[in-house]
């Protein structure tokens, strides 16, 4: 397995996966180089809709792909893997990262999200997918998120920012709604995490080994889930 040492960067306009570097600081991307297109298969770019059918990429950075705010992201076909195994210190790392909404979809295609390799020596927070002032909507596709350990927080499914939103004049959103598809998921202390208890969980869900939640509902409000038991994934189904 090849081990990257940069960030990829979708970018809408050509429809292409670009090389570059940043960072997270106080919720916002900086020190931000976007650089030449690269040629990685498994995906299909079409403006803002990112088609994966088997995009694989493991990086030292601190962050795997960073999309577009806005972006739909398709689960078409095959197994995509995004890994981050950082360098440090004092990441905040993410395996998909975005500014803005985002939406998963998709019919049998599954995406693994992994940031297992974070210690508390080289990590803040260990994220695998986040959406940052903005709302996280999943409505299809398999997705597998799994969290290591950090000194401060993680979340393998995280929506909003809000500590710096006053000094930025960002707007507090993080919703995350999920309607559809099947996700395993495995971070402590919190496994899915809304800002401001915008979790939603649509009809005819199944959640199992959720401190929250657990069983089946006609819908489900809150702002997280936690695992009950740690050496097992959260699990979010559709009857």
């Amino acid at each position: 397995m090849e081990i990257y040492d940069y960030t990829l960067f979708y970018n809408a306009e050509d429809g292409k996966m670009h090389k570059g570097h940043g960072r997270e600081e106080k919720e916002r991307l900086v020190d931000v180089e976007i650089g030449e297109a690269v040629e990685i298969e498994g995906f299909r770019g079409e403006g803002l809709n990112l088609v994966l059918t088997g995009l694989n990429f493991t990086t030292s950075a601190d962050i795997a792909l960073v999309v577009p705010g806005g972006t739909t992201i398709v689960l078409e076909s095959g197994v995509s893997t995004l890994k981050v195994v950082p360098a440090g210190p004092g990441a905040n790392t993410a395996t998909l990262y975005t500014k803005g909404d985002m939406t998963i979809t998709g019919g049998e295609g599954t995406l693994v999200n992994d940031s297992t390799g974070t210690t508390e020596e080289t990590t803040l927070w260990s994220r695998c997918i986040c959406c940052r002032y903005g709302n996280l909507t999943i409505s299809g596709g398999k997705i597998l998120a799994h969290s290591g350990p950090c000194s401060r927080n993680a979340g393998a499914f995280y929506a909003g920012g809000r500590l710096f939103a006053e000094e930025y004049g960002e707007q507090e959103n993080g919703a995350i709604t999920i309607t559809g598809g099947e996700l395993r998921g495995m971070a402590k202390p919190q496994t899915v995490r809304a800002t401001n208890t915008k979790l939603t969980i649509g009809p005819n869900s199944i959640v199992e080994n959720a401190n929250e939640f657990a069983g089946s509902a006609e819908e489900f409000h809150g702002d997280c889930l936690s695992m009950a038991d740690d050496t097992r994934d959260v699990v979010v189904r559709f009857a």
